[in-house]
């Protein structure tokens, strides 16, 4: 056990912030409906909660904008460079260059497909996919909900996917996303910290790329 937890620290440390994490967003949302003065919205108990539209609404709205995030990371990181970043591959390299493509064998022989090639990638799509369909169907339910207790017509699914409501809530996380991920490649080019993984070596040049992956 304890070669496990020391082999898999990091991944254990991620998830066990984001089980307290979402804990806390389901008992401050079910407490939050508390504060309702028409008690319209409650739901019958905490557990009847987390299958609340506006609970899921919450969770895939930001697990859909982190994934996009990673995606495009992933597959901008093929094709475009950032001179002295820690996590961008050299200006100088061509794309392949360092990892053969679809077809050329690894280690022990074995071919690559091109789904094995482009696995991590494929991977956070179809999680960002799934994400995605969940936020909208939820967003759309929460919204009909609230349109209903207005007194107002629900939109239909293809209504609801043009909505104002459904898009400025998927540009809000968006850009948070896109903007932090570009402060990172940004401050890494000239800040250090030592002993971190994601960090460059303490001695290495500013314009010094992609040291961490060396």
């Amino acid at each position: 056990m304890a070669r496990f937890l020391k082999d898999n620290g990091l991944t254990l440390a991620f998830f066990g912030l984001f089980l307290i994490c979402i804990g806390g967003q389901a008992i401050s949302g079910y407490a939050l409906q508390a504060e309702d003065p028409a008690g319209q919205s409650r739901s019958s108990g905490l557990i009847a909660y987390l299958a609340d539209p506006s609970f899921l609404k919450g969770v895939f709205s930001n697990w859909q904008a982190a994934l996009l995030q990673l995606l495009v990371l992933i597959v901008f990181s093929v094709f475009l460079r950032q001179r002295g970043a820690s996590h961008s591959r050299k200006p100088d390299d061509e794309a392949g260059a360092q990892h053969p493509g679809p077809g050329a064998p690894d280690q022990v022989g074995r071919p690559h497909s091109w789904t094995y090639a482009n696995g991590l990638s494929l991977a956070f799509l179809a999680l960002f996919l799934l994400a995605f369909a969940a936020f909208f169907l939820a967003n759309a339910a929460s919204y009909n909900a609230d349109r209903s207790r207005r007194g107002e017509a629900a939109l239909n699914l293809a209504q609801s996917l043009v909505s104002a409501d459904l898009w400025f809530q998927t540009f809000q996380t968006w850009q948070a996303e896109f903007f932090a991920m570009g402060m990172f490649l940004l401050l890494s080019i000239y800040l250090r910290q030592d002993g971190s993984a994601e960090s460059k070596r303490l001695t290495a040049r500013d314009d010094e790329t992609g040291a961490v992956n060396e």
